[in-house]
């Protein structure tokens, strides 16, 4: 516990009948089931919570996110519970913490991270399409095509198999870490994969490609989108029966936009692929982290 003063929030840990409290400060966030939180507390004039860290490990590094009330001024709350955060994390024997979001460049907690020793990890890339441009695009390079897909290939919905299928397509590509694609495959977790529109390709009983989306308000968000397939043609027709499982679900007024999500230098083939489709690139997004250790 940190004490503050009448400027300065108290950081604490939550009691167990302030969670709900601490949580709704989270409830636009995909928080991990095992997150650790910390709360910063103003006392004067009336107790209030004013901001909280949410804190969970994953192999050596700690993830974490930020949250503060609106209208608190940031760099006032935020300092105490990164330190919290990187304490607990170094106790617990943690190299590196990172924040778990991707960040903008206009990003609020940037000027408190690298205050704090943060830097830029690495970046990703974003593409939007408008969903009825690319679904008339889909659909019309199906038709043109589908006499070239094996027929040996099909598309199964996730829903149909446990994320396990695809680890060995999934991880190389760093993405999306294992306990969270678990996390994200229950139709429980709030902001998780669509079940329906993520979906597997096979051959046979071979998984060899999958695209895992996220459906939320208007927008279609495929966070990954993979075919392990060394021959261009086969793994362009890949990508395009996993586009097609999803177009003939939605249909060309099911969404505003779809935006695509690929690594900065790896994973190209999303990139291209959205390119080819029409979009247009949206700034980048980075990871940041601290290193706890020499």
């Amino acid at each position: 516990m940190t004490p503050g003063t009448v400027n300065d929030p108290m950081i604490r840990s939550p009691l167990p009948n302030e969670l709900p409290r601490v949580l709704h400060l989270f409830r636009n966030a995909r928080l991990r089931a095992s997150a650790r939180l910390i709360v910063a507390e103003r006392t004067h004039p009336i107790p209030r919570f004013v901001g909280a860290a949410a804190w969970w490990q994953e192999g050596a590094v700690g993830r974490f996110e930020l949250a503060c009330q609106p209208g608190q001024i940031k760099t006032d709350v935020l300092p105490g519970l990164i330190e919290a955060v990187s304490a607990a994390a170094r106790q617990a024997g943690l190299e590196t913490i990172q924040y778990a979001e991707l960040l903008g460049d206009e990003s609020v907690w940037l000027e408190s991270l690298t205050a704090a020793g943060f830097e830029r990890l690495r970046s990703e890339r974003f593409f939007e399409i408008a969903c009825r441009d690319a679904w008339r695009r889909i659909m019309r390079l199906y038709e043109r095509h589908r006499g070239a897909i094996p027929a040996t290939w099909r598309t199964d919905p996730i829903r149909a198999h446990p994320p396990e299928v695809i680890f060995e397509l999934a991880m190389p590509h760093r993405l999306v870490p294992p306990e969270d694609l678990r996390h994200f495959w229950q139709a429980s977790t709030a902001g998780g994969f669509d079940l329906d529109l993520s979906c597997i390709l096979f051959e046979g009983e071979r998984p060899f490609g999958t695209l895992l989306a996220r459906h939320l308000a208007d927008v279609l968000y495929v966070d990954v989108q993979i075919v392990k397939e060394p021959n261009p043609r086969l793994r362009s027709l890949g990508d395009l029966c996993m586009l097609y499982h999803d177009a003939q679900r939605v249909g060309p007024d099911g969404l505003s936009w779809v935006r695509f999500r690929s690594g900065e230098t790896e994973h190209r083939q999303t990139a291209n692929l959205a390119l080819r489709m029409g979009g247009r690139e949206l700034p980048r997004r980075h990871v940041w982290a601290r290193r706890l250790k020499d």
